[in-house]
């Protein structure tokens, strides 16, 4: 909510978040930010006042106050589009996701004639972005109902591959093209009569255009702002939204999480969900690509790793194909992340036992000479990396549980050495079918992986809170 203040009310809100302990800063143009409870308040010279932050209980409140002082609701103007020149039979489609941080990409499509526009106008379609999450579940029950499976499309784009195709074509509206035209040429295979296609207008035309094929070729391409308003459309948002929400929640239950929606408040979320699964695992759930990324981890972003086999398209349109394709990336981007911090946790608690020679006293002289020899190598690709980077699971068991290193350092972590292995061979067994596109993956597997990896890291990060605190307490001493 966005809300006007007179020059008193400006300073009676001042008076009234002073009172909150909010601190204040001066910006252009405004009279103050002010920062308090997880929420942000921009007042402005203008006397406009706009809040932001997480916490929208206390939000309420602020604004609750403000109206009770007399403070005016400032309307956001709609713009007014003239009607789309289209009728009869064609085709709509809409996107979801494209300014989501976390969560997929969705781009549906519907084939429509008169006989169904009539009964869509009867159960009350409209723009998604107007409807409650709930209503938007019984309208698409309702939609799917109405139109047969040949004439809905929805081509839904795991973060994972999502990142992929960035990494691919470089350009989201590029990824956004290929998708609008995936689902008019699947509508069009169906041999149905259409000659017209309706999209919302995200860019330039040329990025449907150029992604068409022969049949989406032979069509009348429409692209005009606020598309929506035609009921194709929003029949397409409906659906695109409704799997969009269905795509985040089901995510949200395999790492445990409510993911938050859109680009803001989302930093805070990140950086906790680095902290319990590894950087590389943002690939898992998020468009890394948006700056958001670097915000969460300090400036690095992650990288799908350069050879990564897919053993599918980038998209199949088998929705098994599809899952296993995906949750065979998704794992390998979990095991990979949790790969690096391992190394990096058992580097740290080798050095704080044996000092500057932890190398040397920790770790096997045949698994030190096989690592410094893959050092080398990578060196004379160009690529610098420390020989700790080189070990991998056939190494990790050796180091954990030999004797000394055991009895002085991890048992204390880990406690139980035979679980502590069996969840290891877990994840061996996983990483390499993964990294080479072979065997048969789904939600199960990809829940195990997670499970795995979650009950290791609260060991490891437990232990990295515990050194932590040890050390202030030190330096305070």
């Amino acid at each position: 909510m966005t809300l006007q203040l007179t020059r008193e009310q400006k300073d009676k809100l001042r008076e009234y978040l002073e009172k909150k302990c909010f601190s204040f800063e001066t910006r252009p143009y405004q009279e103050f930010l002010a920062r308090g409870d997880n929420v942000v308040v921009n007042l402005y010279n203008s006397g406009k006042v706009v809040f932001g932050g997480s916490n929208k209980e206390r939000i309420r409140e602020i604004e609750a106050f403000l109206l009770s002082i007399g403070a005016v609701e400032v309307k956001k103007k709609e713009k007014k589009y003239p009607p789309i020149d289209a009728s009869g039979a064609r085709i709509g489609t809409d996107e979801v996701g494209k300014g989501d941080y976390f969560g997929p990409l969705v781009i549906a499509g519907v084939l429509i004639t008169e006989d169904e526009e009539k009964e869509l106008s009867k159960i009350g379609v409209r723009d998604s972005k107007t409807l409650s999450e709930t209503s938007i579940s019984n309208m698409a029950f309702k939609i799917r109902s109405i139109l047969n499976k040949e004439k809905y499309e929805v081509v839904w784009i795991s973060p994972i591959k999502y990142n992929l195709l960035y990494k691919k074509l470089g350009n989201q509206n590029r990824i956004l093209g290929w998708g609008h035209a995936r689902a008019i040429e699947n509508l069009l295979s169906n041999g149905r009569d259409c000659k017209v296609a309706i999209a919302d207008q995200f860019g330039d035309q040329s990025y449907i255009e150029n992604a068409l094929m022969r049949k989406g070729r032979e069509i009348e391409l429409i692209q005009v702002p606020g598309a929506e308003r035609d009921l194709a459309v929003a029949t397409a948002s409906i659906l695109a939204r409704d799997k969009f929400i269905y795509k985040l929640r089901e995510m949200g239950e395999s790492y445990g999480l409510v993911f938050p929606k859109g680009s803001s408040n989302v930093v805070e979320f990140g950086k906790q969900f680095v902290k319990d699964y590894g950087v590389d695992t943002l690939l898992n759930v998020a468009k890394v690509h948006f700056s958001i990324t670097r915000k969460i981890t300090g400036g690095f972003v992650p990288q799908v790793r350069e050879g990564l086999k897919t053993g599918l398209g980038i998209v199949s349109k088998e929705p098994n194909e599809k899952e296993i394709e995906d949750a065979r990336l998704e794992c390998y981007s979990l095991i990979t992340a949790f790969e690096k911090d391992l190394r990096d946790f058992i580097g740290r608690e080798l050095r704080k036992y044996y000092g500057d020679e932890w190398w040397e006293k920790g770790i096997d002289k045949d698994i030190r000479g096989k690592c410094e020899k893959l050092a080398r190598k990578e060196e004379r690709k160009g690529r610098i990396v420390r020989p700790l980077d080189c070990l991998g699971f056939q190494h990790y068991q050796f180091i954990l549980t030999e004797k000394e290193n055991w009895t002085n350092i991890f048992s204390k972590i880990f406690s139980d050495k035979e679980r502590l292995l069996a969840r290891l061979n877990i994840l061996k067994d996983v990483r390499d079918p993964v990294a080479h596109a072979r065997g048969e993956f789904g939600t199960r597997e990809k829940l195990e992986v997670i499970s795995t990896i979650r009950s290791l890291k609260n060991l490891m990060n437990k232990q990295k809170e515990i050194t932590s605190f040890g050390v202030a307490e030190n330096n305070g001493s």
